[in-house]
C-alpha cells in the first residue's frame, strides 16, 4: 500500500462535542489522498466514540496510555504520520470545502515552498459566525520578511488548522518546541520560513472556533501564563534571527504591547474581575515597560472599566466595521 499525498493530524483531549464536526470536514474534502490520524491523550469523554462512528479506512485512531500535553500529542501525532505533507488540525476546528486540494496544489507547485495557510472565519461555541480576522499577508513570504510580517500587526496572524508544511522539513527542526505551550505554533512556522517559501491563500478555507474551553482562553486567564508565554517565544523568536544575523527588536516590542493591550480587554470580555485585569497590567508593566508607551494600552485599560458584556459588544461592532470597510475597499 502506497503512502497517502497528506496527513492530517488530530491531537485531540476531551473534546468529542466539537471533534465530530472536525472529522467530517476532513472527511467531505475533495482531495482524497490523505490518511486522517487521531492521538486520543487519554480523553475521559466519548472521543473514542465519535471516531469509531466513522466507517472510514483512512481513518488511524490511537490512544496515549497516559496524558501527554498538546504539544506532546501533537508532536507523536506527526511522528506516526506518512504523507509528503502534514496538516495538524486542532480538534474544534473545521475544514471548509477544497482545503486540501488547493494547498496541495501550492506544494506540488512550487518545490522551494515549506508551507502554506490560508485565510479563516472564526466561529462561536456554537458554530455561529463571528468574523473573518483581517489577514494581509502576501502570496508568498520567506525568512527575514515572514517573521518580520508575522510581528508586524494583527492582520498577519497564521491559523494554525490552516498550515500544510513539507514533513520532512518539521522532522528536520525537531517539530513543535512543546516549552512553548502558547506559541509552539507560531515558533514551528518562523523556523520553517527560514527553509524556504511560504504561501499563501486569501479565500478562507478554515473554520476557528472561538470558546472559553480553548487552550489559549486558559492560558490567558491563568494569571500571568499568558505573559510568560508571550516573552519565551520573543526570545525564541530573537535567537532564531540572532543565528541568520537579523535584528526585529523594535518591531518585536511594538508588537508585544500590542499583544498586551488586547490581552485587557479580552480578559475581561471573558468574565474576569477587574481586579485580575488590573494585577495582569501591573505584572505587564514590570516584564515589558515598553507598554508604558503604548496608546492601545491606556485605551483599552480603561474599557476594561466597563462589564464584559459591554466589551464584548464593542469588540462585535469594531468586527463589524472592519468587514463592511474590507468589502466597501473590495478587499
Amino acid at each position: 500500500m502506497s503512502d497517502p499525498k497528506v496527513s492530517v493530524c488530530i491531537a485531540t483531549y476531551n473534546r468529542a462535542r466539537h471533534l465530530r464536526g472536525a472529522i467530517a470536514g476532513v472527511l467531505g474534502q475533495d482531495f482524497a489522498d490523505f490518511e486522517l490520524l487521531v492521538s486520543d491523550d487519554a480523553s475521559t469523554d466519548a472521543t473514542a466514540d465519535v471516531v469509531r462512528s466513522f466507517a472510514d479506512a483512512r481513518i488511524r485512531y490511537s490512544r496515549n496510555p497516559r496524558n501527554l500535553g498538546l504539544w506532546g500529542n501533537t508532536n507523536q501525532c506527526v511522528s506516526q504520520a506518512r504523507g509528503e505533507y502534514v496538516l495538524v488540525l486542532q480538534d474544534d476546528d473545521a475544514m471548509l470545502p477544497g482545503l486540501l486540494q488547493r494547498e496541495v496544489k501550492v506544494l506540488d507547485g512550487s518545490p522551494s515552498a515549506v508551507m502554506v495557510h490560508a485565510a479563516a472565519r472564526r466561529v462561536d461555541e456554537n458554530g455561529q459566525p463571528i468574523d473573518q480576522p483581517p489577514q494581509s499577508w502576501p502570496a508568498v513570504t520567506a525568512g527575514l520578511g515572514f517573521v518580520a510580517d508575522y510581528w508586524s500587526g494583527p492582520r498577519c496572524g497564521v491559523v494554525m488548522s490552516s498550515v500544510m508544511f513539507r514533513r520532512s522539513v518539521a522532522a528536520r527542526l525537531g517539530g513543535f518546541n512543546a516549552g512553548l505551550l502558547f506559541c509552539a505554533d507560531a515558533d514551528l512556522w518562523q523556523r520553517m520560513a527560514f527553509e524556504g517559501q511560504v504561501g499563501f491563500i486569501p479565500q478562507p478555507l478554515i473554520l476557528s472556533r472561538v470558546h472559553s474551553g480553548q487552550v489559549t482562553t486558559q492560558i490567558l486567564l491563568d494569571g500571568g501564563r499568558m505573559l510568560r508565554e508571550r516573552l519565551e517565544h520573543a526570545e525564541a523568536t530573537r535567537r532564531l534571527l540572532a543565528e541568520q544575523e537579523a535584528n526585529l527588536d523594535g518591531v518585536i516590542r511594538r508588537r508585544l504591547s500590542q499583544y498586551i493591550a488586547s490581552d485587557l480587554t479580552t480578559l475581561r470580555g471573558f468574565g474576569a474581575p477587574l481586579v485580575h485585569v488590573l494585577q495582569y497590567s501591573s505584572m505587564a508593566i514590570r516584564v515589558h515597560p515598553p507598554v508604558l508607551r503604548s496608546v492601545a494600552f491606556f485605551r483599552n485599560l480603561i474599557l476594561a472599566i466597563f462589564p464584559p458584556a459591554v466589551i464584548r459588544r464593542l469588540k462585535e461592532l469594531r468586527s463589524r466595521y472592519w468587514q463592511s470597510h474590507r468589502a466597501a475597499n473590495g478587499a
